[in-house]
């Protein structure tokens, strides 16, 4: 005889494998934990497969996302700290705390006046930096560095950034911008890819009217094909 606890467990199992199904079918991307020994809240899987769908299915395609890795070991997430989520070789690994806390000072609010909080901006900010490496590195190009000044190397006028979150480690930018520039965000600053990936989370989110109108024109011209 099932006990309720074996029944529970079992209910939670089908609930999560049909949202992972729903995701893999329509996305083609694959849905999974970090780390053994976990199991992923079903609530979760829903609430990514609810993200995913304010992009239309061809554009999260162009991403070229394959796999989406649930971490339950990456801290609390702190503002500014890059420790969210992040990118590498067609997957995406998200910290399970912006699902089960994802209320922060920074969350933002869309042209309707809807919350778009650290969940939704931090899954599409990562299949931004999809959508930039998978369709010609598209933040290493001129037409994007000039956008905000980028450069490697410190020349007169730029600034590079630092981020002290309180207890995190300080994180240094990588490359220096023209603190004329407009940017999204604080965290944008940290390099182009971080830039770029933030003004398409901005754009795709419908906060297109937080971004600078360079970056508004630039991604206006790049998304049109999936209006």
């Amino acid at each position: 005889m099932k006990t309720l606890a074996s029944t529970i467990a079992f209910m939670a199992s089908n609930i999560q494998n049909y949202w992972a199904d729903r995701i893999k079918d329509q996305f083609g991307i694959k849905v999974s934990t970090k780390e053994s020994g976990y199991e992923i809240d079903p609530t979760i899987i829903r609430q990514l497969n609810l993200i995913l769908s304010k992009m239309p299915t061809e554009e999260v395609k162009d991403c070229k996302i394959f796999d989406v890795y649930f971490s339950f070991t990456m801290g609390p997430n702190l503002p500014h700290y890059p420790n969210h989520g992040y990118y590498i070789n067609n997957s995406v690994t998200l910290n399970v705390n912006i699902f089960t806390d994802p209320d922060q000072s920074e969350d933002f609010l869309d042209e309707h006046g809807y919350a778009v909080n650290r969940a939704t901006h931090t899954v599409i900010h990562e299949f931004g930096h999809g959508y930039d490496q998978n369709n010609g590195d598209l933040s290493l190009q001129p037409e994007w560095l000039q956008l905000s000044g980028w450069s490697k190397d410190a020349k007169p006028g730029l600034k590079r950034l630092v981020i002290k979150d309180p207890g995190a480690p300080v994180v240094i930018g990588e490359w220096f911008f023209d603190p004329r520039a407009g940017f999204v965000r604080f965290y944008a600053k940290r390099n182009p890819y971080d830039d770029f990936a933030d003004s398409f989370a901005f754009y795709v989110a419908g906060l297109q009217d937080k971004l600078p109108e360079n970056k508004r024109q630039y991604f206006q011209k790049l998304l049109l094909k999936y209006s």
